[in-house]
């Protein structure tokens, strides 16, 4: 339970940092990444399913923003 919010914690912080350092995709593939955990973790509390689907697509940002730094990073 700890490492959930631990992870959500760490992505949201490590967003911050990139989105400071101008690393835009990266930042914003963080971010998706914290709030999507955030809402599975409030679909199991708050007994709403609809969040799940919500994350879901968070996470699909996300995938895309990891897409977009492979691409950058190593098909150059």
């Amino acid at each position: 339970m700890l490492s959930r919010y631990f992870v959500i914690a760490l992505s949201l912080g490590l967003a911050v940092v990139r989105a400071r350092s101008h690393a835009w995709p990266e930042a914003i593939g963080l971010a998706t990444l914290g709030v999507g955990l955030i809402c599975l973790r409030l679909a199991d509390t708050k007994q709403q399913p609809i969040l799940k689907q919500v994350a879901w697509v968070f996470f699909a940002v996300t995938l895309m923003a990891v897409g977009i730094v492979l691409q950058r990073n190593f098909l150059h």
